[in-house]
Formats: structure tokens, sequence, C-alpha cells
């Protein structure tokens, strides 16, 4: 079975409160994830650093955060 860009876009024809499935709002469903992720990203990208630095208090700092950001995408999407 080949998949192509229609059968994997993540995006296609889910209702969003950014256009609602049109391909002319995918840009604005695109930025409101990202500004979504964002804190996880951050995280993420600290504990690398720490990870990569040697650095057990910032990496225990870093893993904290990151759990916080997890916690706070989780309970914002079962609340949407």
């Amino acid at each position: 079975m080949t998949l192509g860009p229609a059968s994997v876009h993540p995006f296609e024809g889910q209702p969003s409160a950014a256009g609602r499935g049109d391909p002319a709002g995918l840009p604005e469903r695109l930025r409101e994830e990202l500004r979504e992720l964002e804190p996880v990203v951050s995280a993420a990208t600290l504990v690398s650093v720490a990870f990569r630095m040697r650095d057990e208090s910032g990496l225990v700092a870093a893993l904290r955060s990151l759990a916080q950001a997890v916690e706070e995408l989780e309970r914002a999407r079962r609340e949407a």
C-alpha cells in the first residue's frame, strides 16, 4: 500500500477553530499547534543541553520543567 501526502497529512479534514478543515486555514492551525508545543520543545531542549553538559542539578530541574510542560499540554487538550 502506497501512502501519499493526502493520506498522511495530520491536519487534513480535522475541524479546528481556525478554518474548520479548509486548506486556507492550515497555516493558522499550524501556528496554533506550535504555540501549544513551544513549552514542551523548550523544556526538552534544556534537558538535552543539561545532559550533554553533565549538569546533574540542571538536568533534574529541566526534567521537572519538561514533566510540567507535558502535564499542562495534556490538561489543555483534555479541556479542549
